[in-house]
């Protein structure tokens, strides 16, 4: 994104005093501390970065100071502007920097960002031009690669823009408070790790949006890592349809799908529960998300939030676990009626449970689900879509990531066992997942690592020395 700021070059600025700017800038929403220490890791002004629109977002509060940060070659300054006034009247405000220091402070407006994946990297960028401070924070290894964003316009054309985020550190190099963090992982096992991570910065003011695949995974981080209510923070559940990927080729971030950012909340007391609890330390946190153009933030009731989330999860518990056992890609499975019928089996069973289950009830907005042939289109739609692509589980297992089966068909299983349902089929993928998981696990540990290394003069005289012709 180009952004462009008016110089009025034929004319110099108006003189004003410091107190005058002190007066101006004491009149906005809230203060923003400004120093003029050298270096500064990150700086604001007045300039609207990345996410925001030309008028006030639907939901979203006025912020009159919008961030801006910089690239690397860029960073700690901030362009001066023109402010205007009324009356014709214009004022010019100097270039201000935050130091390290006083992005520390209680009053600045900072958001956490704990992701290793690009849809974190993409949200970052996105909430540059709403917080004053955006912290990017990894729980193994942080990683600085990716410059730009990459988006295609409607005929197609690839468009480039750097992304306005920061530096990413190690979650656990701080102890400083967290009071809105996001965390973004497309696997249960790196959202736990990730929370294990920044438990010790996190209490019961801060607000955290949980991002990732699969269901059930808030229940476990309330029992293993939160167990104490009165100090857990207030979880938000999110769920995204825009789509990512990491593209080393340009050095980009690059958006498959532009969607939407779903947000709920639910009470710790139940399962899943369908009665709201208050959301009042939950307001500021969504509107600003909802500020920030590129994301699409919803907030929807529990319901309508679990609806949406649905498919994916029902499609990646009934088509992805046929893929890895038949080792065939999405395009073979429509054309092997062995593997239809166990899509079909497995999708029965899920549908079994999920009409039992007390958050869905009878509610007409789940009727296309609940229905066995109108899922089976659906599935068979999805797998259409995805022909040309090789199964996710497939890429997973064989790379060595973590699998999510223990909250996709290992959820099912749970609800089932706790409603008196049997779910033999999705018990047999489970297992199978695992199998597959833990000999692809073995395989990779039998491989003898090899390292190429240039021969040097000295090593080529030797081996000739101690070769026999």
């Amino acid at each position: 994104m180009m952004l462009t700021i008016t110089n009025a070059c034929h004319s110099p600025p108006p003189k004003i005093s410091f107190v005058a700017i002190t007066k101006l800038i004491a009149t906005s929403s809230r203060e923003t501390p400004q120093c003029a220490v050298s270096g500064a890791a990150r700086c604001y002004g007045t300039v609207a970065g990345a996410g925001t629109d030309k008028q006030k977002s639907r939901g979203g509060p006025e912020l009159p100071y919008r961030p801006k940060q910089h690239s690397v070659a860029t960073s700690g300054i901030v362009e001066p502007t023109i402010l205007q006034r009324g009356h014709g009247q214009s004022l010019y405000v100097p270039s201000v920097r935050l130091s390290p220091e006083a992005s520390k402070s209680p009053s600045v407006h900072k958001i956490h960002i704990l992701g290793e994946d690009a849809r974190s990297k993409f949200i970052a960028h996105a909430l540059s031009g709403v917080y004053d401070s955006v912290e990017r924070l990894a729980w193994t290894r942080p990683s600085n690669k990716y410059r730009y964003l990459q988006r295609f316009d409607k005929h197609g054309t690839a468009t480039f823009e750097p992304l306005n985020v920061g530096r990413q550190v190690l979650a656990t190099k701080s102890d400083t408070h967290i009071d809105e963090l996001v965390v973004s992982s497309n696997t249960a096992q790196g959202a736990m790790e990730a929370l294990e991570a920044v438990k010790h910065r996190v209490d019961h003011d801060t607000t955290v949006c949980l991002m990732t695949d699969g269901l059930g995974v808030l229940e476990d981080v309330r029992q293993k890592i939160f167990s104490v209510p009165e100090k857990e923070p207030t979880f938000l559940l999110g769920n995204m349809s825009h789509k990512f990927a990491f593209n080393r080729n340009f050095d980009s971030v690059r958006q498959l799908r532009h969607g939407i950012w779903n947000i709920t909340s639910v009470q710790r007391s139940a399962v899943m529960s369908t009665e709201q609890p208050k959301v009042e330390t939950q307001t500021n946190f969504v509107r600003s998300l909802q500020a920030a153009k590129l994301l699409n933030t919803e907030y929807t009731p529990f319901d309508s939030w679990f609806r949406y989330k649905l498919p994916g999860v029902i499609f990646d518990s009934a088509v992805e676990p046929v893929c890895l056992l038949l080792e065939l890609p999405y395009s073979g499975l429509l054309q092997n009626a062995n593997a239809r019928k166990l899509i079909s089996s497995l999708l029965e069973e899920i549908i079994s449970v999920l009409r039992l289950m007390p958050e869905i009830g009878r509610a007409e907005t789940y009727h296309e689900i609940l229905d066995i042939d109108r899922a089976q289109k659906a599935l068979y739609k999805r797998i259409l879509r995805h022909k040309s692509r090789e199964s996710s589980l497939v890429q997973d297992i064989r790379r060595g990531h973590p699998v999510n089966v223990d909250y996709l068909n290992g959820y099912f299983l749970r609800r089932a066992h706790s409603l008196g349902v049997r779910a033999p089929t999705n018990k047999m993928m489970w297992d199978l997942v695992k199998a597959k998981n833990t000999i692809a696990a073995e395989q990779r540990e039998s491989y003898v690592r090899i390292e190429e290394t240039s021969v040097t003069p000295d090593m080529e005289d030797e081996y000739k020395a101690s070769s026999s012709y």
